[in-house]
């Protein structure tokens, strides 16, 4: 845990009003992983922090207090908010809900940091986005002690023509007399093209995301995705 005098680097990734002028905050640090913390005083409009602390902020905090709930004492922003709009937008509020759900707090994690940092910076690239939001899933789940092993559950090599089941605590399992993937199995060659990070072909794209919905949907539960449903809405068409 680091010191309450240091700054240390923080994203937000969610607040909400606690009693009268003060929010509770959500976010993610570089040396102590999630944090929640009262951030007092913020909703008066007075408040040197108040336009600071938005989702997609670089920013320095400091923290005090030896409990779960800390209080944020200092915010900086070191430089302008990634500026996510449309599909951008609902893909970084994605990344934020899937922090805020399932990483424990006070836990370091500076690669998954790296790596989120990563992912904002990228979100405003179409082509890029899809990618990188996939690599942040990977990330995310070797973080949660999931790591993708790019082996058959016998521990052999992935074959390019196989076609291959994900079994939950078995892995990769090579499927036999079937020679066309199907929304429950997956091309070998695909899943090799993920482990060398090529996603020029829309089947890999395909593969990793009904792969990482299908690893993080135990994690997740039953209570469904906000920001899932709002992409949903969003891609609805318009009743003009």
């Amino acid at each position: 845990m680091s010191q309450a005098s240091d700054y240390q680097p923080a994203w937000l990734l969610h607040s909400r009003p606690y009693r009268e002028t003060s929010a509770l905050a959500w976010l993610l640090t570089l040396e102590d992983g999630r944090i929640n913390a009262v951030v007092r005083g913020v909703r008066t409009k007075k408040s040197r922090y108040r336009p600071l602390l938005q989702p997609f902020t670089p920013l320095l905090v400091r923290l005090s207090g030896k409990q779960d709930l800390k209080t944020l004492v200092g915010l900086e922003a070191t430089s302008a908010p990634h500026w996510l709009n449309g599909e951008a937008l609902v893909c970084g509020l994605y990344a934020n809900e899937l922090l805020s759900r399932l990483l424990l707090t006070s836990q370091a994690c500076p690669v998954l940091f790296r790596d989120y940092s990563l992912l904002l910076q990228l979100l405003s690239n179409a082509d890029q986005r899809e990618p990188a939001l996939r690599r942040f899933e990977l990330s995310l789940l070797d973080h949660l002690g999931y790591p993708l092993i790019f082996t058959d559950n016998l521990g052999q090599p992935l074959l390019e023509e196989g076609l291959y089941r994900w079994l939950p605590e078995q892995g990769f399992l090579a499927i036999k007399g079937v020679t066309e993937p199907t929304s429950v199995t997956y091309t070998g060659a695909s899943l090799l093209a993920i482990a060398d990070d090529n996603w020029q072909l829309k089947l890999t794209r395909q593969t990793a995301k009904a792969l990482t919905r299908q690893l993080l949907a135990p994690l997740l539960g039953t209570k469904p995705l906000l920001s899932r449903q709002l992409f949903l809405q969003m891609k609805k068409p318009s009743l003009k």
